[in-house]
């Protein structure tokens, strides 16, 4: 796809001569287009040509000009024309911005003097388009656009209401509003989460989301992952901003909460109302300077004086999961089957299972039933993913469940499950006359690792060197080739291979610096690609590894980059150990990452130096 989009570079679109790519969507490529005679600019909004022959995507890549007509507002980008370059190159013809998209602030918490007016336009333009009837459903800093108009540095352009959709139409078509979900899964309201309909009040929660970000640099819900993501939106509350960042205007933090409330009934009923509580607070800002001014950053803790106890040492980071994959039989609590599904992710909260056949109903309650006795899981459905969104989302279509009244057993094989374990201990073989008593004790414990993560087999540590994995594994390879040597029975010898044939396997994924960074990278393992680097993995592999890891997971570059952002505002506050976590948060979404790696090895630096030796 990279090299169709690089070759309308040049060309010519209409009257427009295209001259360079300056930026990429979940729809298609935006570039620079140039007229021919008259030299203005424009921009060139191209579907990209894999959604071109689906005729639901040209609709709403269509839906996006007409949109975009009917509300007609100065903060909403201008839409001057839309064509198609035969057989299916569509395109729209927008006005040419320049500035900066709003993440560009959020270096650091954004105070509210500077915040409440970018909010407040945006508010303006949410309530023309609803009173057009229109609801944008994917609101996100990277759709807010600041540019200078005059003399106001910040003036505000909503884009891409690509995903927009026209209330009339929802209303006459419940059934496939339900089922066809769309948005950002980090701004989403819980009603899209739920797959619900959605009115002009989704709109207002993902704007408390952006206004949340804004006041604290960080984003309301930081989960990984999708299943995660489902079940925040759905059950739990940020703090109020005031209580994460205490420069924050009280009054600020309440209308933020408000606009985030989980039931639509308790939000602002119209963005004017939003909009209305943000110029009170912002009254109430100028008005009294004083009450809101933004403290100094914490101090880091202070260093013990020579010859003091040395601190205990801080808990090890927890290491980035291994994302399970696996089968299990599911069905609804009257029986009914839907078939064998492949779990995609789990959580400790719930899992997403992709399927493409008929859901069952929004919170319903399925039995999800373990192979090799790791018996049966309640769970609630609270999220659907039509094959549309799934395509947008680079993942399967299928539904997530929230689990439901877990009994300590089954949470211990949950948990073994997000570790890459067997769902359950493996009962030790009953030895016949022919079996071999001592070779079963080595061949029992390669069982229980048998169906695990690559590192489980091995024995290892996810962040091992390679030297160390390299070792380890002979090791592991040794022991079980001595056990052939031994008098054993058919079925020991079965094992045997078996298990010689995985840690070989394992140990040639991992003892490859360019098989283990992508085998890492599926996993969030930022430490063990680091190891790769360090074991001779060339920065062009890396890119490469990375290209096709972003390809394969389309939301991972956001929401690394609003981390990294949350990890500056610390650095620049003086916060070093913060900067670390969130830097490190940003790896786990984004671990091919080469210049993320560079800055969390220069604040490791920074900490080491500061502490005493």
């Amino acid at each position: 796809m990279a090299a169709a989009t690089e070759n309308l570079v040049g060309q010519t679109i209409g009257s427009f001569r295209i001259t360079k790519v300056i930026g990429r969507g979940g729809m298609g490529t935006v570039y620079l287009g140039e007229h021919a005679v008259i030299g203005s600019r424009v921009a060139i909004k191209v579907l990209m040509e894999r959604l071109a022959t689906d005729e639901n995507l040209v609709a709403r890549f269509y839906a996006e000009a007409r949109a975009v007509n009917l509300i007609g507002h100065e903060n909403i980008v201008n839409i001057f024309d839309m064509n198609v370059v035969p057989p299916h190159r569509y395109y729209l013809v927008m006005e040419y911005l320049e500035g900066k998209p709003l993440n560009y602030l959020l270096t650091a918490p954004v105070p509210a003097n500077v915040s409440i007016p970018i909010l407040l336009q945006v508010c303006d333009a949410l309530q023309a388009a609803h009173t057009a009837g229109i609801v944008h459903r994917d609101l996100k800093p990277e759709n807010i656009f600041l540019m200078r108009r005059g003399k106001q540095e910040n003036f505000v352009k909503v884009l891409d209401f690509g995903l927009a959709k026209l209330l009339d139409t929802e209303r006459a078509d419940q059934h496939t509003a339900a089922g066809l979900i769309v948005g950002t899964p980090e701004f989403m309201s819980p009603e899209q989460a739920n797959s619900q309909p959605v009115d002009g009040r989704a709109d207002i929660y993902g704007l408390g989301c952006i206004a949340w970000l804004m006041a604290t640099a960080r984003l309301p819900f930081p989960q990984r992952g999708l299943t995660d993501l489902l079940v925040a939106h759905r059950t739990q509350m940020p703090k109020p901003p005031h209580e994460v960042v205490p420069g924050v205007p009280a009054p600020l933090s309440e209308a933020i909460m408000k606009a985030m409330a989980k039931d639509p009934g308790e939000r602002f009923q119209t963005a004017a109302a939003f909009g209305k509580a943000l110029e009170d607070v912002l009254q109430w800002v100028e008005t009294a300077p004083a009450r809101v001014a933004v403290p100094k950053p914490a101090p880091l803790p202070p260093m013990p004086s020579p010859g003091a106890p040395a601190p205990a040492p801080a808990t090890a980071p927890v290491q980035p999961r291994f994302v399970a994959k696996f089968s299990a039989e599911v069905s609804t609590l009257d029986g009914k089957s839907l078939g064998t599904l492949q779990c995609t992710d789990i959580s400790r909260g719930g899992m997403f299972l992709a399927s493409d056949a008929a859901l069952p109903a929004l919170f319903s309650k399925v039995k999800i039933t373990l192979s090799e006795g790791g018996g049966m899981l309640l769970g609630e459905v609270v999220r659907h993913v039509a094959s549309e969104q799934a395509r947008a989302w680079g993942m399967s279509g299928g539904f997530g469940v929230q689990f439901v009244d877990l009994t300590p057993a089954v949470r211990e094989t949950v948990t073994r499950l997000i570790q890459g374990l067997p769902v359950s201990q493996i009962p030790a073989a009953q030895l016949s006359a022919s079996d071999d008593a001592e070779a079963e004790k080595v061949l029992e414990k390669f069982r229980q690792r048998i169906n695990g993560d690559h590192y489980v087999l091995v024995g290892v540590a996810t962040d091992a060197e390679s030297a160390e994995i390299r070792t380890r594994a002979r090791e592991a390879i040794h022991e079980l080739e001595r056990v052939g040597t031994r008098s054993i029975s058919a079925k020991q010898r079965s094992q045997l291979d078996a298990s010689i044939a995985r840690v070989k396997s394992a140990a040639d994924v991992l003892g490859n610096p360019l098989h283990r960074a992508e085998f890492d990278a599926n996993r969030g393992n930022f430490r063990g690609v680091m190891r790769c680097l360090q074991a001779g993995l060339t920065v062009l592999d890396l890119e490469r590894l990375r290209t096709n890891h972003l390809a394969a997971n389309p939301n991972a570059a956001g929401g690394a980059h609003v981390k990294l952002l949350a990890s500056k505002a610390y650095e620049t506050k003086g916060q070093l150990r913060e900067a670390l976590d969130a830097v490190e948060a940003a790896l786990q979404h984004d671990p091919l990452n080469l210049t993320y790696h560079q800055r969390r090895i220069q604040l490791l630096k920074r900490l080491r130096e500061g502490m005493p030796t």
